[in-house]
């Protein structure tokens, strides 16, 4: 409850920022004919594990809304590792990312990368380094988890909006 009642309050002040543009959901990337993408390996099940049992922090930033979350109740962590899906991802070019995830164990940024969210490009892509490593899909449960996220954010942004104007 805390958790929840903090992120508003950050979605909040960083939404009152910012009120001269509204933020916009996700666009679909346009389609065109590709060339066959590379596709990584998937984030090693005993990282995965370590950071499920032993982590303490995973923050996201998101690159084109005006929040961000830092998960730090184990309960919450744990549902970030849960969005990280098991299967490879394949990296398509069309794809941009949405924002910046790193995952923390007693303040060591254990693993971190970007995500993608957008329509057909729903997947991480962590580094080493600055090199990519490791490309997951997102689970469904990831994918809900981050339009809840986002729309809120949106909707709150309006109604500060909304508010400053009087209407």
């Amino acid at each position: 409850m805390k958790q929840t009642f903090f992120l508003f309050l950050v979605v909040l002040s960083l939404a009152a920022c910012n009120q001269d543009k509204p933020a916009a959901p996700p666009q679909p990337a346009p389609s065109a004919p590709t060339a066959p993408a590379v596709t990584l390996p998937s984030v090693p099940l005993d990282l995965l594990e370590k950071i499920w049992s032993e982590g303490t922090q995973v923050d996201y930033i998101f690159y084109n809304h005006p929040f961000t979350m830092s998960l730090t109740d184990k309960p919450s962590i744990q549902l970030a590792i849960r969005h990280v899906a098991e299967t490879p991802a394949p990296l398509k070019p069309e794809c941009k990312a949405t924002g910046r995830v790193s995952y923390q164990i007693k303040g060591d940024i254990v693993l971190e990368g970007d995500f993608y969210f957008s329509t057909g490009c729903t997947y991480f892509v962590f580094e080493k380094n600055r090199v990519k490593t490791n490309a997951n899909y997102m689970t469904d449960e990831g994918i809900q988890y981050f339009n809840n996220q986002i729309q809120q954010a949106i909707k709150m942004q309006q109604q500060m909006q909304q508010g400053a104007t009087g209407q």
